[in-house]
């Protein structure tokens, strides 16, 4: 429905100070806002409590608005008053509540009502009007003489419309508001108004603590942001090394007119070289982008599913690639339990620990539109059914793009339903507990990173100190202020400790003392390199495993990490051949005794595994200790604390045959006793394979 408007301006005087947030509120009992007015057959006048608004134009609707709010984007606010429909020519006639309309008039707001008990909203802007929430009958809406009270409650980008008290429409997708207010009636019709009140309230946009105004987008140089090229889904590798990202309808993809997959490595100097094509098969003839990258660098999580022959599509889903001897293999589907998702668009997350997978799906049980959800790796590789995170992080509108920083706890996402500066903006969050359902209350993350338009998703490396977004066709950096829990970075290379050549295994990360596994990764085909991400406040033990093959456990306690930290480890894989002596790393006692504590199972539990599944297995499992001390203590101790392990597998079912026990003391040192590290090597237990 388009109308012609005859303007009638008016400036107010408001009758209550700011100190109340009532910026405007008339009761009607007198005109001393000076509604009154006579023109182009528009009647307004003022009497007893109403304001009478009277259009006896032929066939233009008119309207009368006041000034009231100086910036609307700026300000949050309700506006409100109650409407009666006193005469009508018609059912279809309609009248309604003006608001948030720009000082030129070209842009506004209208909750419109009809004579015939029906509902519309709409938004006018850029020569055109666009509908909310077209005509339909409405149960709140009631008829010709009776009252119908219209508030609207604007916070940031929400807008929420209630029709006698009841919410009727809300919607995240504003962010330009004007400071008009007003009437608007259609030809022959004549409303009443009563009790028209704008109350002003702060910013409701709940922005984060550490935000600071002095910090600056930076645009990454031309050798990833090019200038005539649009990249955009920026995704950093853990170390920072890495930088993934889309480049849309450039001719040198492998698709020109679909999006490829580009990716850029920090050389020595820390500068981004020249990006490079992925290339096939994760490059194919669909939109080809990356969603995460896990922290070994040999997993990545893509858009859309892929065929087996490398360069067809295969619809619409997620996958998974990994690395092989020569490159990247062909992505497999990621296949979750009761997949639902009732919108076009998806988006997700896989967590460092590769164990948690995060998405933003429609489904029946959400809250809103697209909600953020979690799935948990099964045993066969597939994920749970989604679980929803709760109503602290998803609201009635959209929630899209998590990324779960490298501590497993803080959350950032892009929302529409939660008071923000744009059509969508960039928040976080922080996980309470372990239920995934308890989170803090969303921050927003700030106008210097969320702007009036869309920022629809934010990447961090583990380290946590800078934040990449794709903005206005390009990738750009800022440091990131928001504090998460701190991490370690744990790295090395994967070993054959007999041939000592690099090698391709799973790895595996435990709680040492309760030796439930955290999380897994893989170490590169054809450089053993591996990494894993541990955060604070737990003693890990962590491995590679292969069959055939007995790992070297190691361990490392980040009970007191206080910020971010890297580690250079080695992992070391056994033959499991007759005369290969090997090094129980994590074997515990109290100082100077020979009862093992519970952070010792795990490993004495992988030994026992072994055992049973090479059933004609013998050992000997040896004791050992530094030159602190009296010679012969060490000695008994030494024997004491080789029993205690042999006791603890005869007592898990091994046979006595299969075992034996022998101290050694301090005479077979393996470093020196000088320094602290060297002793702690020395104190150790060993066993030695004496038939396979």
């Amino acid at each position: 429905m388009r109308f012609t408007f005859t303007l009638l301006t008016f400036f107010f005087v408001s009758t209550f100070g700011l100190a109340q947030n009532v910026k405007f509120n008339d009761t009607f009992d007198d005109d001393k806002n000076t509604w009154s007015s006579n023109s182009d057959g528009f009647v307004t006048s003022v009497n007893k409590g109403k304001l009478t608004l009277e259009n006896n134009h032929e066939k233009n609707s008119k309207w009368v608005w006041k000034a009231i709010v100086d910036d609307g984007t700026a300000t949050d606010f309700d506006v409100e008053a109650t409407l009666i429909l006193d005469k009508t020519p018609n059912e279809y006639a309609t009248y309604g509540l003006v608001w948030g309309m720009y000082s030129d008039n070209s842009d506004y707001r209208v909750v419109q009502l009809s004579a015939n008990k029906q509902l519309q909203i709409y938004h006018y802007y850029a020569s055109d009007f666009h509908y909310d929430k077209k005509w339909e009958p409405s149960k709140q809406v009631n008829g010709k003489d009776k009252k119908n009270k219209v508030k609207v409650e604007k916070r940031a980008n929400i807008y929420k419309v209630f029709i006698n008290d009841e919410l009727v429409f809300q919607t995240g997708n504003n962010s330009y508001y004007g400071g008009r207010f007003g009437f608007i009636v259609d030809a022959g019709v004549t409303l009443l108004a009563e009790d028209f009140k704008v109350i002003e309230y702060p910013s409701s946009i709940n922005v984060v603590k550490e935000f600071n105004s002095n910090l600056k987008m930076l645009k990454l140089p031309e050798t990833v942001s090019s200038p005539t090229i649009e990249e955009t889904n920026p995704v950093i590798s853990a170390d920072g090394n890495i930088l993934y990202f889309d480049r849309k309808s450039n001719p040198a993809n492998v698709e020109t007119d679909k999006d490829d997959i580009w990716y850029s490595v920090k050389d020595r100097n820390g500068k981004w070289e020249q990006a490079k094509n992925i290339g096939r098969p994760l490059n194919n003839k669909d939109y080809n982008f990356v969603i995460s990258s896990s922290p070994d660098n040999n997993t990545l999580l893509l858009g859309n599913k892929y065929a087996s022959d490398g360069v067809s599509p295969n619809g619409a889903g997620v996958s998974i690639a990994q690395k092989g001897l020569r490159g990247w293999e062909i992505p497999k589907d990621v296949i979750i339990e009761d997949y639902v998702n009732k919108n076009d668009y998806v988006g997700y997350f896989l967590s460092s620990d590769n164990k948690h997978l995060l998405m933003s799906v429609e489904r029946p049980e959400g809250h809103g539109l697209k909600d953020i959800f979690v799935s948990y790796v099964k045993e066969d590789g597939t994920f749970s059914k989604p679980k929803n995170l709760g109503n602290v992080v998803n609201s009635f509108e959209d929630e899209t793009n998590p990324f779960l920083a490298a501590d497993g706890k803080t959350l950032y996402f892009a929302s529409k339903g939660h008071p923000g500066y744009g059509y969508y903006d960039l928040f976080v969050s922080k996980r309470l507990d372990d239920s995934w359902t308890n989170w803090s209350k969303p921050e927003n993350l700030g106008n210097i990173i969320n702007s009036p338009g869309y920022e629809l998703s934010i990447f961090l490396s583990a380290k946590g100190d800078k934040a990449y977004v794709g903005r206005e066709q390009d990738i750009w950096e800022i440091d990131n202020t928001v504090k998460q829990d701190p991490v370690a970075l744990v790295k090395g290379k994967v070993y054959d400790s007999k041939t000592k050549k690099v090698m391709s295994a799973p790895i595996v990360y435990n709680a040492l003392k309760t030796n439930k596994e955290l999380g897994t990764a893989i170490s590169d085909p054809s450089t053993g390199s591996y990494s894993i991400v541990l955060p604070y406040g737990e003693k890990y033990s962590f491995m590679a495993e292969k069959e055939g093959y007995y790992a070297v456990t190691q361990n490392v306690d980040l009970s007191d990490l206080k910020e971010y930290k890297e580690i250079e480890v080695d992992l070391y894989l056994n033959p499991i051949e007759k005369g290969e002596i090997i090094r129980l790393n994590n074997i515990f006692f109290a100082s100077g005794k020979y009862e093992l504590l519970a952070e010792s199972y795990g490993e004495l539990d992988k030994l026992l595994q072994v055992l049973k599944s090479n059933s004609k297995m013998k050992i000997e499992i040896s004791g050992h200790t530094d030159a602190v001390g009296a010679d012969a203590d060490n000695l008994t101790l030494s024997n004491n604390r080789a029993n205690a392990v042999m006791n603890y597998l005869l007592g898990k079912g091994i046979a006595k045959d299969r075992l034996s026990a022998k101290g050694y003391g301090e005479t077979k040192f393996i470093a020196t006793n000088d320094t602290d590290e060297g002793k702690q090597l020395n104190r150790r237990v060993e066993f030695v394979i004496l038939e396979k």
